[in-house]
């Protein structure tokens, strides 16, 4: 599987550090589940730490995927009693930014101006030169193109493989902020966890996406921030707006505003389901002309989670590429990875050498850590050690 490749198997010596602080947390929020068939899987591998991460990061994915909203509600409050495992050095912000209000009242908050033009400038044309894989983000790619302008008809979206992207200049410190990483600290309760850093083209003139350019949920933790920056304007909402329905991250507060509205029990238990055929109809009927909308120059950014209900514009006449960081409370392998399809050694390296040295930085980062320095330890140059790297 793929995290047992990502960190290693066997010998108390498997994981790093910071992995290792990361199961004692983990053990801690599971053993408030009280679930006796994980307890005893883990006590069969109490020899082999990585396979014990291993074992709780799947075991918290599958459960979220099976529950309900109230459910996925009350797991989330568990997480911050893991922080107690961690050194106060790794738990302790900087400072709280302002944005956390909004985010804990509405779930979405506008950041302003977070990037430079200089800065936007200089990923773009990094990435110019890169390839592009045919896909929202590159485990869900169906191919791959030299440039954004031989991407056919049939795609919505284009990625970039990783470590393009995390090598373009300055991206991982920007990543890397602290007010990021207090601002997602804030809203989560706990130490956060990057689990993923993309940045994705979405086409004009194309019928929108099923799952991801109408109204829906997304259920890849329990509780997450997504931070988004455009990288190229959204001058106007036809360019490729970000529409997010406010107090939709939070189930109780969000039954009560609608049933004040007269909204029919029937249809606000539909809100929170899972399905989107269901869900972006009704949604649209209902928040079409009051959702909030977020666009504006390129190096703008906001932040969301992305549990509450959201969709995109598909973009009228040009290309839109949005760069995101999503923060949550762990490592949800039923969903995401960090596998590097082409790999290099000196684009790793670089990468490794961006992402601040202090405790805290190297475990926020731990997952993308790992990635690359498990690809390092190898023959770089073999392309069979693709999966290692990721």
């Amino acid at each position: 599987m793929f995290m047992s490749k990502l960190i290693g198997r066997g010998g108390p010596d498997s994981l790093s550090p910071a992995l290792r602080l990361d199961l004692q947390r983990l053990r801690k929020v599971v053993s408030g589940l009280g679930d006796r068939k994980l307890a005893l899987r883990l006590f069969w591998h109490r020899n082999d730490p990585a396979e014990q991460l291993r074992l709780i990061n799947h075991y918290l994915g599958e459960r979220l995927a099976e529950a309900s909203a109230r459910e996925r509600r009350a797991i989330a409050k568990l997480f911050p009693g893991g922080d107690d495992m961690l050194p106060a050095e790794i738990r302790s912000v900087a400072g709280t930014p302002p944005e956390a209000n909004l985010m804990l009242d509405a779930g979405c908050a506008a950041l302003g101006k977070t990037m430079p033009d200089n800065d936007v400038e200089a990923i773009i044309a990094d990435l110019r030169t890169k390839p592009v894989l045919l896909g929202h983000v590159p485990d869900a790619a169906t191919g791959q193109a030299e440039s954004i302008h031989l991407v056919g008809p049939e795609s919505n979206y284009a990625c970039y493989d990783f470590l393009d992207l995390w090598s373009s200049p300055g991206l991982v410190r920007f990543a890397a902020q602290d007010r990021f990483i207090d601002l997602a600290q804030a809203y989560l309760g706990c130490t956060p966890t990057l689990y993923s850093i993309n940045a994705f083209w979405s086409f004009p003139k194309r019928a929108p996406h099923k799952a991801s350019q109408v109204f829906h949920r997304d259920w890849e933790d329990y509780r997450s921030l997504a931070l988004f920056t455009q990288l190229t304007p959204v001058d106007v909402p036809e360019d490729g707006a970000h529409y997010y329905v406010e107090t939709s991250n939070d189930v109780a507060r969000f039954e009560r505003t609608l049933t004040g509205r007269g909204i029919a029990s029937n249809e606000i238990e539909a809100l929170s389901i899972r399905d989107e055929t269901v869900i972006a109809p009704l949604a649209m009927k209902l928040f079409r002309d009051n959702a909030h909308r977020f666009d504006g120059p390129a190096g703008q950014s906001f932040c969301t989670d992305g549990y509450g209900l959201h969709r995109a514009e598909v973009p009228r006449d040009r290309p839109r590429l949005l760069l995101w960081l999503r923060f949550g409370s762990f490592f949800n392998d039923t969903l995401y990875t960090m596998k590097i399809g082409k790999w290099n050694a000196a684009a790793a390296s670089r990468v490794l050498a961006s992402i601040p040295g202090t405790p805290r930085h190297q475990y926020v980062f731990r997952y993308m850590i790992h990635a690359l320095t498990a690809g390092l330890q190898h023959r770089p140059e073999v392309n069979s050690m693709r999966s290692v790297a990721g």
